[in-house]
């Protein structure tokens, strides 16, 4: 994971089926300050809004982190957003050698830290909103038994689909979730202060009532975090 360009994978030749289960894969490493994460991030959008990057399948997310605790040890995600497993049958590859990918290249080397990269599937997720709001916070879940958390989940999620401007998501950790993590839910909308009054509308929803008196009989909390939206880049799909 020393190399960037070793996880920015693009496939320009792939029959897409949008019913099939997609997948999506995260990045998530470290900048120590706020100039190198911007120089990074113009670097990053330089090379998505290239030439040689016009026929990107992937639709790719640039994520800031804005709360976590003392064991997030990263800051910034980049993400790749595939609608099945077909787009990952060349993972490995990189974009080639240009100028915008060795820029990045060099950018990354010098003021970013990996930290980890998580493959992972949404379960409970509309993909003609992914990109649409500005501000998630994510919790992480260790789930005892999957079915009665699905259709906990599926529940509430369901119950609180009006209830503020913004989406509610369950996916599943396939590959490279922290110890125990198993599932993770977000919850999306517009910036902070949306969010927060889209939390005062669930928390204050009669039917969200199951979902937190249930949801740690076939669970556990292991984290929370939240950050912003920096950037989208839609696959050429």
């Amino acid at each position: 994971m020393k190399n960037l360009l070793f996880i920015l994978l693009l496939f320009f030749s792939i029959s897409l089926n949008a019913q099939d289960k997609s997948y999506w894969t995260c990045l998530n490493f470290a900048v120590e300050n706020q100039a190198d994460g911007e120089e990074l991030i113009n670097a990053v959008d330089l090379l998505f809004n290239s030439e040689e990057m016009s026929q990107m399948p992937f639709t790719v997310f640039m994520f800031e982190m804005e709360f976590v605790n003392s064991t997030t040890n990263y800051t910034h995600q980049i993400c790749f957003l595939a609608p099945n497993a077909d787009y990952f049958k060349g993972w490995g590859n990189g974009p080639g050698e240009f100028a915008e990918s060795m820029l990045v290249n060099k950018i990354f080397e010098s003021v970013a830290k990996p930290v980890s990269n998580i493959l992972a599937s949404p379960l409970i997720f509309d993909p003609s909103k992914a990109g649409g709001y500005d501000y998630s916070n994510i919790w992480s879940f260790n789930v005892k038994d999957v079915a009665k958390f699905a259709a906990l989940s599926s529940e509430f999620i369901e119950a609180n689909s009006n209830n503020f401007d913004g989406v509610i998501e369950l996916h599943e950790t396939i590959s490279g979730a922290e110890d125990g993590v198993t599932h993770i839910m977000v919850a999306r909308s517009n910036n902070l202060g949306d969010w927060l009054r889209g939390r005062e509308a669930v928390l204050a929803n009669p039917k969200s009532r199951n979902w937190f008196e249930n949801a740690s009989k076939y669970s556990t909390l292991i984290n929370s975090s939240a950050g912003k939206t920096l950037k989208v880049y839609p696959g050429s799909n």
